[in-house]
């Protein structure tokens, strides 16, 4: 499985937690990206910036490495808004990426929030999940929010079904969880699950991305109101 990580210059937080692991079966590509001021020619920035972006990518690059990935790095300098996210677009469709992390700290991927609108997309993230080096995956927690208590059991239902999917590729009894809740305002109820995990999976929908938006607002809006990194798993092309 690929899995494009943006690394947006330049930042003060560590992105990648040295302890990661659990990746050996992904292969990564870091997409840098430092977006240059208003009137300022690219080529500018990037010889002043350009040997200092490249370490911190070939440091990242390593961590992936030990923790069991392949790893890819490109480096682009340029605008900010829509022609880094069209670009960001243009790699993702060029390195043919089964999922993307909307940029934030990546720590542990062993405590997973993997939310569920619906049954589209659960063969792309059970392929995306069995990927995962289940021995350090200690809790894989798959989420619904209902709409109302009459839903509730076609949703245990639903999530059972991937339950079951997770148990074939490999995974154990104590490794999952069934959550259904009900909630008037599901984003708000995924952003409020997350503060417990890791990292947060989520399937793509049909959502329209905005032009200055890498993926729909729904996916970047859960972002921004999280600590966590979201990762959405991208339907079949």
């Amino acid at each position: 499985m690929s899995l494009l990580i943006p690394v947006i210059f330049p930042h003060e937080d560590a992105l990648v937690d040295p302890n990661i692991q659990a990746l050996t079966g992904f292969d990564i590509v870091l997409f840098g990206y430092w977006p240059t001021p208003d009137g300022v020619d690219p080529t500018v920035v990037c010889r002043d910036h350009a040997v200092e972006a490249e370490a911190e990518l070939y440091e990242l690059a390593a961590r992936f490495s030990r923790a069991g990935a392949s790893t890819d790095i490109q480096l682009h300098f340029g605008p900010s808004g829509k022609r880094m996210t069209a670009l960001q677009s243009l790699i993702v469709e060029e390195t043919n990426a089964d999922a993307v992390v909307v940029p934030k700290q990546i720590t542990l991927w062993n405590n997973v929030l993997v939310p569920f609108r619906d049954d589209r997309n659960v063969g792309r993230i059970v392929e995306f999940l069995g990927a995962f080096n289940q021995e350090r995956m200690f809790a894989l927690e798959l989420f619904h929010v209902a709409s109302e208590e009459s839903d509730i059991k076609a949703a245990q239902e639903m999530l059972g079904g991937v339950a079951q999917s997770l148990l074939k590729r490999g995974f154990t009894g104590t490794d999952l969880e069934i959550t259904v809740e009900v909630a008037t305002d599901p984003e708000t109820a995924i952003v409020e699950q997350a503060t417990s995990h890791n990292v947060v999976v989520i399937g793509e929908t049909e959502e329209q991305p905005e032009s200055d938006r890498f993926f729909g607002s729904t996916y970047e809006r859960i972002a921004e109101r999280t600590d966590v990194p979201v990762t959405v798993v991208r339907s079949r092309r």
